[in-house]
């Protein structure tokens, strides 16, 4: 999407993990990308291996932590998610912290109280984008960057992902992956790059089709 050599912006695809347990694991996005180019990239941020979407990378080790400071602070992160449920709501800001389960099996992560040991707090906001019979599409901006956060929550407020196999009771089989793609960063430093902007993938286009919610123009 944008390299101007320092900054290497992808469109993630989905079933690929952003960074391996090592920078010289062949089956990560971070190792793949450093070969097509030439030379070593750092992922600023994460995606789970089954999101989609905008995803950024930098060429020196120096540049991961301002711009990971930009994202954290004076960025929007907007996810799309096709969900289970119709929910009530046009909008809505979720608050709730996330906090480790302290499991060495999945989930690792789960909604908790604030006085828990390891929990941060988590903002989420909501907005319905189109809604069919039983299920809908909303944009999930977060506030805040917890692991797992958009997944949690939507879990939290009983419209888990169609597809997530985790943060719901009984795995969802309605999709090979969970049905979220990271859609847009858009800064509001007035720095450049202002924004990156990825559509909605063909899978979960063809999904949206076969639930019946209708797409917005813009996604």
């Amino acid at each position: 999407m944008y390299d101007d050599g320092r900054v290497v912006v992808l469109d993630k695809p989905s079933g690929l993990p952003a960074t391996g347990r090592d920078r010289d694991d062949p089956r990560s996005l971070e190792f793949q990308l450093s070969r097509r180019l030439g030379r070593t990239v750092w992922a600023v941020h994460q995606l789970d291996a089954d999101t989609s979407g905008v995803i950024v990378f930098v060429t020196r080790k120096s540049l991961v932590a301002p711009w990971a400071e930009r994202l954290a602070s004076r960025a929007d992160k907007q996810y799309l998610a096709i969900c289970h449920g119709v929910p009530k709501f046009d909008g809505l800001e979720v608050n709730a912290p996330i906090g480790p389960t302290g499991s060495r099996i999945p989930p690792w992560w789960r909604i908790a109280r604030p006085d828990d040991d390891g929990a941060r707090g988590a903002t989420s906001r909501l907005r319905v984008l189109a809604r069919a019979q039983r299920h809908a599409l909303l944009e999930v901006t977060l506030v805040t960057g917890r692991t797992h956060q958009a997944r949690l929550h939507l879990a939290h407020l009983g419209h888990a992902l169609v597809g997530e196999k985790v943060y719901r009771p009984g795995p969802c089989g309605e999709h090979p992956r969970h049905a979220l793609h990271a859609h847009a960063i858009r800064f509001r430093d007035g720095g450049e790059p202002s924004r990156f902007v990825a559509p909605l993938p063909a899978d979960l286009r063809r999904l949206a089709g076969r639930l019946g919610l209708q797409l917005p123009d813009d996604a």
